[in-house]
């Protein structure tokens, strides 16, 4: 086995107040794991994990030699300025973990994205790692773009493990997009397209990065639920979830959004995740990580109901 024997673990996280980040310090605490979040302020997001039980800090220099797994979740979805996506996803995360190996040898876990691969030539689904690191690999957002020099950055590192996630969901989503889905489906409104693409529940994801603390190897990953999803599955899930019935269907093409896409990062990446139908494999991580995702989509969906107040 590649792991080292069950222990709890000090984990430092980077974003950690973020939608992601908070589902697994949350997580990690709920496992006896210690869990710090480096903070800019004392938010209401820092504040809610604090209650949990995590230990909020301002600066992280000081106990970067203290924690057995760094974990770097910022991410820049919603800027514009090319120079806070270089920053953010690059620059910052390469300027941690060089202090961090000056005075540690733990593992740095980055948090990517498929984001990397949404322009990928490959036909082949569901879409496996590719070797070596970034071979073919060809994005066309600078989500994307600056995501893949972070990975090639970390990658020079001593110790890592890069986990790309597909679209995340789960409760503590300050996505605007997640919140008009749950608001459609509990009216009984769906939106169906039966174009195939992955998606990874918090859970899931939570999951995955306790793992990749233990790993003993330098690896990446796609981390994904059990099943791929489609537009007409996850809204009938979550009519499931909150017992409601979908009564009138919208039928939506890609072709819909194909003259905006350049508008933004997202549509671009939504336009891409549909119209390429972006379903990738776990099994690596099945193999190397020990993950095996847990089938929580209905129950997932559940829990962001009662977090948006619709049930």
């Amino acid at each position: 086995m590649l792991f080292c024997k069950s222990v709890n673990m000090k984990i430092l996280t980077f974003g950690g107040t973020g939608f992601v980040g908070s589902n697994f310090v949350r997580y990690a605490i709920s496992k006896g794991h210690e869990v710090l979040v480096y903070a800019r302020s004392m938010n209401d997001y820092a504040k809610s994990l604090q209650n949990v039980g995590a230990n909020i800090i301002f600066s992280y220099e000081n106990y970067l030699k203290d924690v057995d797994c760094l974990v770097y979740l910022i991410g820049a979805m919603w800027t514009k300025d090319p120079k806070e996506f270089e920053y953010l996803q690059v620059q910052f995360p390469t300027e941690i973990g060089r202090k961090f190996f000056q005075v540690n040898s733990g593992k740095f876990v980055y948090i990517s994205s498929i984001g990397v691969s949404e322009n990928i030539e490959s036909k082949e689904r569901p879409i496996a790692e590719e070797s070596p690191h970034g071979e073919g690999l060809k994005p066309n957002t600078l989500h994307g773009i600056t995501k893949l020099e972070g990975e090639k950055s970390v990658s020079k590192f001593p110790n890592y493990v890069i986990l790309r996630f597909p679209i995340v969901y789960g409760p503590y989503s300050r996505i605007l997009m997640w919140r008009i889905f749950m608001w459609l489906a509990s009216h009984g409104i769906g939106i169906k397209n039966d174009n195939m693409f992955s998606v990874v529940s918090t859970t899931n994801t939570s999951k995955a990065i306790e793992l990749a603390c233990k790993y003993k190897r330098n690896n990446y990953f796609y981390i994904t639920d059990k099943e791929p999803a489609t537009l007409t599955s996850l809204f009938s899930d979550v009519a499931k979830a909150i017992q409601k019935e979908i009564r009138v269907w919208f039928p939506f093409s890609v072709k819909f959004i194909e003259p905006f896409k350049s508008s933004h990062e997202i549509l671009k990446m939504a336009y891409d995740v549909l119209s390429r139908e972006l379903v990738y494999s776990y099994k690596k991580a099945e193999r190397e990580l020990d993950y095996i995702p847990e089938d929580v989509r209905v129950e997932t969906f559940k829990e962001m109901a009662k977090y948006y107040k619709f049930i």
